[in-house]
């Protein structure tokens, strides 16, 4: 019996590819790891690591339910899936920023940089502000991973519609990913050996794009059933799952993101291991992340996680600058607490509200064309390729 309140608990028909308690698991214990970095402790420098993780799992997630529509419809639905982003997304996150802007107006000073810092939230730009380095507060600085998400958001079903036309769901698209995901990879690497700031290759979305492309491939791969159901798979996955799972703790405790020996190849080697760790939480056989993971007090942090890392930073931010709390224990004692204040009240008011209109919308796939006989003449044949109520964007 659960002992959390019903719009906690998860909903199993708001999860089109079935719900998966690991990989909220996964998410909920990597938020928590980036909650605590952002309390300026110096033991756990390389939680930037995790980040590339949330990439290469969001890009797994996005690109398999759009495969699920293609191969049910003959499309991925482009409307539908923006529609569904944006419900999601925007209704939280724009709430935290007009919040933010207020107790800017109140309590912090310098308030047109901080207007600025707000505008480039809310157009998802805010990693190439940070990128270049451009005068802003950084009080939404965190802002910047969701810009890249949502940059790839606007992008990636355009682009896999177009691979699925012309390569078509087989092992050669897997390949051809995972090809440029390394080039992407050699292009951080020249960037790196040539003068690029660590904010720039921190925060550019192509300085990410080897994470997404790794989670796009992994997509590819598991929803073709011969590549999900191979024995040499699940052996290889379960073989690699809890070395994975060390390298990512490892590394958590002894990466610096200052380190350019990070960008130059080294961050392509942990996600791979993320590759590998959400992989195995994927697949049936069960794996030491399967158990670990599943707890449901890690599960219920993925839940929230969303609400959690988007007010976690503007909270800490305040406290330390308008009320002067700089160190690390006294921060979270004051700043943890509120975060995940604001996230249940996010989740509850804000996201579930939002949720249960997403989950109304239709897979929506092409319109299909019935064919005239060949006999009309030619100006019947022309419009009888308009289907009905003129063409339509699905």
């Amino acid at each position: 019996m659960t002992l959390l309140p019903e719009w906690l608990r998860y909903d199993p028909s708001r999860y089109p590819l079935g719900y998966n308690a690991g990989l909220d698991g996964l998410r909920g214990t990597a938020t928590l790891c980036v909650l605590t970095a952002h309390l300026n402790v110096n033991w756990c420098p390389g939680t930037f690591l995790y980040m590339d993780m949330f990439f290469v799992m969001s890009a797994y997630l996005i690109t398999s339910l759009l495969l699920k529509r293609w191969t049910k419809t003959g499309g991925v639905g482009f409307r539908t899936f923006y529609l569904r982003r944006i419900l999601r997304l925007f209704p939280a996150n724009y709430a935290m920023i007009l919040t933010f802007i207020v107790v800017a107006f109140l309590l912090l000073p310098y308030f047109r940089w901080q207007l600025a810092e707000g505008a480039a939230a809310t157009t998802y730009t805010t990693n190439w502000v940070r990128a270049f380095e451009l005068p802003v507060t950084g009080f939404l600085g965190h802002t910047w991973s969701l810009a890249v998400e949502e940059q790839f958001y606007l992008v990636w079903p355009v682009a896999l519609t177009l691979l699925l036309k012309a390569i078509g769901l087989r092992m050669r698209l897997v390949a051809l990913l995972v090809l440029v995901a390394v080039g992407c990879a050699g292009w951080r690497s020249w960037m790196t050996f040539h003068g690029a700031s660590i904010a720039r290759l921190y925060n550019g979305t192509d300085m990410r794009a080897d994470a997404l492309l790794i989670g796009c491939a992994l997509g590819v791969a598991m929803a073709m059933p011969k590549v999900r159901q191979s024995a040499a798979l699940q052996r290889t996955a379960k073989f690699l799952a809890a070395p994975s799972l060390a390298a990512l703790v490892v590394g958590g405790f002894t990466t610096d993101y200052q380190d350019r020996a990070m960008y130059a190849g080294i961050s392509l080697l942990f996600t791979l291991a993320s590759a590998c760790l959400i992989a195995a939480l994927v697949l049936p056989e069960p794996t030491i992340p399967h158990q670990v993971f599943r707890s449901p007090p890690l599960v219920f942090l993925g839940r929230i996680c969303y609400g959690l890392y988007i007010w976690h930073f503007p909270i800490y931010m305040v406290i330390l600058s308008r009320f002067g709390v700089t160190d690390p224990v006294l921060l979270g004692m004051i700043g943890v607490p509120l975060t995940f204040v604001a996230a249940i009240l996010s989740w509850r008011y804000i996201e579930s509200p939002f949720l249960k209109v997403k989950d109304r919308l239709p897979i929506e796939g092409p319109k299909h064309v019935v064919q005239e006989p060949a006999k009309l003449t030619h100006r019947k044949r022309i419009f009888a390729k308009v289907p009905p109520g003129g063409l339509r964007w699905s």
